[in-house]
């Protein structure tokens, strides 16, 4: 009888053995997925461009005349053109805007140039245009998180002009603006 048990033992781990493997059970494996974002201090620059530039801080186009008789103003405008710019700098900032005097600018005055003739303008910092910012002068911003309109406005006064009617043509500048916190 031993050896019947033994051969019966036998070919029942044989059987077990030769079946197949197949999945004994569903499982599940849980962890954790760390998130982060780190918000630096700082400051950015938003001008309604639909691309989602930012820093590109707008122009100003006076417009076309015939002359300068009369005084002529302008404010900064977006890329569409027709909105304002902004600033949106992390609360608890102090941040300050310089404008430099541009390409042709003098020690006190900014001039657009066309060739080698000059249209001297002049940048404020309020609407009213009372408040002027001299060449390499500073403007304080709010920072408390939200957008602000950045506050840039011109004029051209017939009475910087060396000659209220200038040689026809476009007239240019570049001003650097820098931001500082």
């Amino acid at each position: 009888m031993e050896f019947k048990s033994a051969v019966c033992g036998l070919a029942v781990a044989v059987a077990t053995v030769c079946q197949p493997f197949t999945a004994q059970a569903a499982g599940t494996l849980s962890g954790q997925l760390g998130i982060q974002v780190i918000i630096s201090e700082g400051c950015t620059v938003g001008n309604n461009d639909s691309s989602g530039s930012t820093n590109d801080w707008g122009s100003i186009n006076f417009g076309t005349y015939a002359d300068l008789a009369n005084i002529i103003d302008g404010s900064v405008l977006g890329s569409d053109g027709s909105s304002t710019v902004t600033v949106t700098c992390t609360s608890g900032l102090s941040p300050t805007m310089t404008l430099d005097g541009g390409l042709n600018g003098s020690s006190t005055l900014r001039n657009m140039s066309s060739g080698s003739t000059l249209i001297p303008y002049r940048l404020y910092s309020d609407s009213s245009r009372s408040t002027e910012i001299a060449v390499n002068g500073s403007v304080s911003l709010t920072a408390d998180g939200t957008e602000q309109d950045i506050p840039i406005y011109g004029r051209i006064l017939p009475s910087d002009q060396s000659t209220t009617a200038p040689a026809s043509g476009t007239y240019v500048d570049t001003v650097t603006a820098t931001l500082a916190w």
